[in-house]
């Protein structure tokens, strides 16, 4: 079993045995945060909350994030800019990436984002909950993420995610084509950036749509499916000793 396109292709590839794989997406518990009421832009204060979940590890490349932030300090307007705040959000394992997390504050101070820059540790899940209605974006820079269950968390309560545009993001989570746009993808800072401004100066009617558009493709990840998928792809083992 794979969890999802891009774990397929990869598998395949090696193992060359389609037949006997099976995909099933995790199982991601989101039926709490499809119920959180949607706030207004004059609800969530005039501040533009750009939320990213990730766990300090090397392979989440934050540096992108705050290099993103960096460039669209650039693009934006002074009187907007201010009213922008990245909320890093993760858990720290060990002494390690305490320190990462020690060298992002640097960065973010060196790149003068100190003020728009707001790292938050091992939070509590009902502050968690708080931060993602709170937010108006959802940010996700890891390269080929075989999934995304902080994405697709993130969609379910409502942000407006940008994720690179690889592995299951890309492929399974976040669709891009007109009409039917759920989120976006980026590949490096200035692309991040770009997209950062266009969803902040859209209309919020307009951003409205895409965050129910979200909120409605993450049932595809319910626990209810994963269930099905699993025992599909299960039961024919259990069929074959019965007989």
């Amino acid at each position: 079993m794979v969890n999802s396109s891009w774990t397929e292709d990869h598998i395949n590839s090696i193992w060359k045995c389609p037949l006997k794989t099976h995909r099933v997406y995790p199982p991601c518990s989101v039926e709490h945060l499809i119920k959180l009421p949607f706030l207004s832009d004059e609800e969530k204060g005039g501040c533009i909350r750009i939320v990213a979940i990730a766990q300090f590890r090397p392979e989440k490349n934050h540096p992108l994030m705050l290099r993103a932030m960096f460039e669209l300090r650039s693009i934006l307007k002074e009187e907007i800019w201010e009213r922008v705040k990245l909320i890093c959000i993760g858990s720290c394992r060990d002494a390690e990436d305490e320190a990462r997390v020690k060298d992002m504050q640097d960065l973010a101070k060196h790149l003068a984002l100190d003020e728009n820059v707001e790292f938050k540790l091992n939070i509590s899940f009902s502050e968690l909950v708080s931060e993602l209605q709170r937010g108006t974006i959802g940010l996700h820079t890891m390269w080929n993420e075989h999934f995304g269950i902080s994405i697709v968390e993130c969609m379910a309560a409502g942000l407006i995610m940008v994720a690179h545009a690889s592995g299951g993001p890309r492929a399974d989570i976040i669709e891009t084509q007109a009409g039917s746009v759920t989120g976006f993808l980026a590949e490096d800072e200035g692309e991040y950036a770009k997209v950062l401004a266009y969803i902040i100066h859209m209309h919020p009617d307009e951003r409205n749509a895409i965050r129910v558009a979200a909120r409605s493709s993450v049932n595809r990840f319910s626990c209810q499916l994963f269930e099905k998928e699993f025992l599909r792809a299960v039961e024919p083992f259990f069929r074959a000793k019965q007989e």
